[in-house]
């Protein structure tokens, strides 16, 4: 059923070794690719965001009031015991907010295609306000 979808190649196929897509429902299908692009990118922000600090740290303190360094937190996993609560909570909640505002898939998009958001991701939002770059073929 999804022989003609982007990414389909010889030889192997539609490749579905679990049969998620044996059913043939279109709208499920694609809200799993607009589900597994999301992920993707926030594994590629996680890894950026566990080379980064190996050689760049902000200044000052990442928690005034407990006297915490961003120079104090270590680096990869053991950063997570470090980061107060409050911390994680306005992670969270950015995290949440950004995705249920900004990022909602559109049924008449492609997935993965967030309008506004151009070549990665960057576009309009509360961070950036410019009109986000296109590339048309030659």
């Amino acid at each position: 059923a999804f022989e003609g979808e982007l990414g389909v190649q010889a030889p192997v196929g539609f490749w579905d070794p679990l049969g998620l897509a044996a059913d043939g429902d279109a709208d499920n299908f694609k809200r799993r690719r607009a589900v597994e692009l999301k992920h993707g990118r926030i594994c590629m922000l996680a890894c950026v965001g566990y080379i980064v600090p190996e050689y760049f740290r902000w200044p000052g303190y990442l928690s005034p009031a407990q006297g915490i360094k961003f120079s104090d937190v270590p680096h990869g996993i053991a950063a997570v015991s470090k980061v107060p609560l409050e911390g994680w909570l306005q992670i969270g909640l950015f995290l949440g907010h950004y995705e249920g505002y900004f990022f909602r898939q559109d049924p008449k998009r492609a997935p993965g295609d967030f309008e506004g958001y151009g070549f990665l991701g960057a576009g309009k939002n509360f961070i950036f306000n410019f009109d986000p770059v296109e590339f048309k073929d030659p």
